[in-house]
C-alpha cells in the first residue's frame, strides 16, 4: 500500500462507514481542539481516495476537533487499501490506542472476519491475527463468545466477551447461565465477580441457588457456600438466608457463625443412648450396714450405688 502525506481541506473528508467507534464524548473533542489549536496535530489523520474526496481509515476524532476548533485544512496520510484493509488499519489504531468499548470491538471484530472470509482475504483465524496484529486467542475469544451469546438469545451490547469467558463454568446449563449474565447486565455483579459466582451458583443446592440468584439477594458467594455445607435441612438453609439477609441491616449485623449456631441449637437433640455396668464390687454402709453395688455409668463415665436387695 502506498502512503503520501498532503494538507487537505477538511471539509473534503468524510468519515468511514467502517468506523469501529460508535460514540464521540464531546468533552473529549473539546478538549483535543484545544490541543491542537495549541499545539498543532502531533499525528497526521489516515484517509483513502474515494472519488473526489477523502474516507478517514483512521483518525475521525482527530477530524472532529478539527472541525470543532475551526481550522481549514488539516496532515493526512494518503493511503490506498480496499474496504478490508481499511478496516484492519482502523482496527489496529483503535486496538492500540485502547479506544475501543467491548461492544464496538466485538460488532467490528466479527463483521470484519466474515466479510474478510467470504472475499477470500482471510483463510482462518490465523491468518486474520497474522494481518491485523490482533492476537490469535483474543480473535478466537471474541468471535466465540459472539457465537455463544447468539445462542443464548442475549442481543443487548452490555456484555462483553470476558462477560462470557468469565461464566463458561456454566457452558452446560445455558438456563443458569442467562440468568447469572442476566445479572450483569442490569449491574449487579461485576466481571471481577462473574467467575467466583458463576463456580458457586453450579455448586450449592437448589435453595441456596435460588437465593443467590435473586435480583436484590444479598447474600455472597462465601456465605452460600458456608450455608450449604453447614446445614442439611433444606428448610434450615432458607432460614439462615433470610436471617443473614434481615441482619444485614445498617443497624443489625451479626456474624454468618452466629446466625448458623443459632438456628443449629434449635435442632431436638439426640437422644444419648446410657449404659450402666455393674462393677461387682460391695460397698457396707458403716452407719446402717446395708450393701450396695458400685455401678459405672458410660458415656459420662459417672458412678452411683445401688442398694443390694436381699
Amino acid at each position: 500500500m502506498e502512503a503520501t502525506i498532503e494538507m487537505i481541506p477538511v471539509d473534503k473528508i468524510r468519515p468511514s462507514p467502517f468506523q469501529p467507534r460508535e460514540t464521540f464524548a464531546k468533552k473529549e473533542i473539546e478538549e483535543l481542539a484545544d490541543s491542537i489549536k495549541g499545539s498543532g496535530l502531533i499525528e497526521p489523520i489516515l484517509v483513502r481516495k474515494k472519488g473526489d474526496t477523502y474516507e478517514i481509515i483512521a483518525g475521525e476524532r482527530r477530524w472532529r476537533a478539527y472541525q470543532y476548533a475551526g481550522l481549514k485544512e488539516i496532515p493526512v496520510i494518503v493511503k490506498r487499501a480496499d474496504d478490508i484493509e481499511a478496516r484492519e488499519l482502523s482496527l489496529v489504531e483503535n486496538w492500540h490506542r485502547l479506544a475501543l468499548e467491548p461492544h464496538e470491538t466485538e460488532r467490528f471484530i466479527v463483521g470484519l472476519y466474515e466479510d474478510g472470509i467470504k472475499s477470500g482475504k482471510y483463510t482462518s483465524i490465523e491468518d486474520m491475527a497474522s494481518k491485523t496484529g490482533i492476537p490469535q486467542a483474543t480473535l478466537q475469544e471474541i468471535l466465540l463468545s459472539h457465537g455463544e451469546k447468539k445462542a443464548l438469545g442475549i442481543t443487548g451490547d452490555t456484555l462483553s466477551y470476558t462477560d462470557l469467558r468469565e461464566t463458561r463454568v456454566l457452558k452446560d446449563q445455558p438456563g443458569l447461565r442467562r440468568q447469572v449474565l442476566e445479572l450483569r447486565e442490569k449491574g449487579k455483579l461485576t466481571r471481577d465477580e462473574l467467575r467466583e459466582f458463576s463456580k458457586t451458583v453450579i455448586e450449592v443446592s437448589e435453595p441456596v441457588r435460588r437465593a443467590l440468584l435473586k435480583e436484590n439477594s444479598k447474600l455472597t458467594p462465601e456465605e452460600a457456600r458456608l450455608v450449604d455445607v453447614e446445614l442439611v435441612n433444606p428448610q434450615k438453609k432458607i432460614t439462615a438466608i433470610e436471617t443473614l439477609e434481615r441482619e444485614k441491616s445498617p443497624d443489625r449485623i451479626r456474624s454468618l457463625i452466629h446466625v448458623i449456631r443459632e438456628i443449629e441449637e434449635e435442632r431436638p437433640k439426640e437422644l444419648e443412648i446410657v449404659k450402666e455396668v455393674d462393677t461387682g464390687d460391695v460397698w457396707i454402709c458403716p452407719a446402717c450396714n446395708k450393701k450396695f453395688h458400685l455401678v459405672h455409668v458410660d458415656p459420662s463415665k459417672t458412678h452411683k450405688f445401688e442398694e443390694v436387695v436381699e
